[in-house]
């Protein structure tokens, strides 16, 4: 497996390291052939903290990494306080990769092809690859992001926390694999399969990102890091509009648990295009999943083999969520992890999205998300 040779440079996202968390990014690439992977790497950089080691973040499908730099105050991308789940778990020592799948094109065209001269796609335009689907991101990305993460951190102790598809992506590899690497595993909204609404709001979620798209050649865009800057429209449309809309609210997030700014920031600038060789492989598993007969037995087995491996589990589920019902989440813990009964946290108010960024999110999962990485990781 052939990564990128050179060492990288460190790239500040804005002025030096301040107190007191003192938190640092860095710009990795993964490189397999024709594919690169960009990840970006938040640490801190404060004498004596404790060092618990690499943890993967991983966001859901129609999303990028920027999820989890998104603060309790629909803030975004700052490294001057701790208020990001990215932040948070990097001001406690942890060494934080914000992994960005295949899919995160706007990522891409924002950032790396103009800021990162170590990528293969620096000054040149950046196309999703066609062939990526749920069994690519699987099979080639995940073990591309987890050797870049062990090479570059030096451990074989990893922890990866999964949202959404992100979760599902880690079950199924595991289950393949039983890769002993993988020590400590998180999902948030992570059920067994997607519900088969999902597959009709994908073409919307198309529409708005492509919408936004049309920045992506604009000369803001160049002359800041902050990678897709809100657009006017959004930037002008009221909070609670955003909250209340009847497309998003309530399949997507309970809007009484998740703030106007950060649906302007999660439209503006989190929200990927769903490609359509992904978008078919996700609509095949939401048909032949466990309304299938004849696979569901088949999906369950595989699950199980997850057992086999000595990684440990926590999972999180929102109780209004339509994304990722409740019973899709129980169900992977009973295969997973059938005798745990401490490993499963259910947030009641919280639907798909605001499970991650709604209002009680740092309470209900990103702290207890820590505090347990924090008990089930050693350097």
């Amino acid at each position: 497996m052939l990564f990128w040779p050179k060492q990288e440079t460190v790239l500040v996202d804005r002025g030096a390291p301040k107190a007191p968390h003192f938190l640092m990014a860095q710009d990795l690439f993964a490189r397999k052939g024709s594919r690169e992977l960009f990840i970006k790497k938040i640490f801190s950089a404060k004498a004596g903290i404790r060092r618990r080691g690499p943890v993967i973040l991983c966001p859901g499908i129609a999303t990028n990494a920027n999820l989890f730099r998104m603060d309790d105050q629909g803030g975004f991308l700052s490294l001057e306080n701790n208020r990001s789940f990215a932040t948070y778990l990097a001001s406690e020592g942890f060494t934080v990769y914000c992994f960005h799948p295949g899919y995160a094109q706007r990522v891409y065209n924002r950032y790396v092809v103009r800021h990162c001269r170590q990528s293969m796609f620096y000054g040149k335009a950046r196309t999703t690859p066609p062939t990526l689907d749920f069994v690519e991101l699987v099979d080639r990305e995940v073990p591309m992001v987890i050797e870049r993460v062990r090479r570059d951190s030096g451990s074989s102790n990893i922890s990866w926390v999964g949202y959404s598809l992100g979760g599902m992506m880690m079950y199924t590899y595991l289950a393949k694999t039983l890769d002993a690497t993988v020590r400590n595993v998180v999902t948030i909204g992570s059920p067994i399969t997607l519900h088969q609404i999902f597959v009709r709001i994908i073409p919307l979620i198309n529409w708005i990102t492509r919408a936004l798209g049309f920045e992506e050649k604009s000369f803001v865009g160049t002359v800041t890091q902050n990678f897709v800057p809100i657009t006017r429209a959004i930037r002008k449309i009221p909070g609670p509009v955003l909250r209340f809309n009847p497309i998003a609210s309530p399949l997507l997030w309970n809007p009484f648990n998740m703030s106007g700014r950060a649906a302007k920031t999660l439209l503006g600038k989190v929200v990927e295009p769903v490609p359509n060789s992904l978008q078919k492989s996700i609509s095949t598993m939401i048909s032949q999943g466990l309304a299938c007969k004849q696979y569901g037995p088949e999906l369950v087995k595989s699950m199980g083999y997850i057992r086999k491996n000595k990684a440990k589990f926590l999972f999180f589920y929102g109780g209004a969520d339509v994304i990722a019902p409740p019973d899709t989440v129980l169900l992977a813990h009973e295969i997973i992890t059938p005798n745990d009964s401490n490993n499963l946290i259910g947030v009641n108010a919280a639907g798909h999205v605001d499970l991650m960024i709604g209002d009680n999110a740092r309470e209900k999962v990103w702290l207890p998300a820590g505090k347990w990485l924090m008990e089930n990781t050693s350097r």
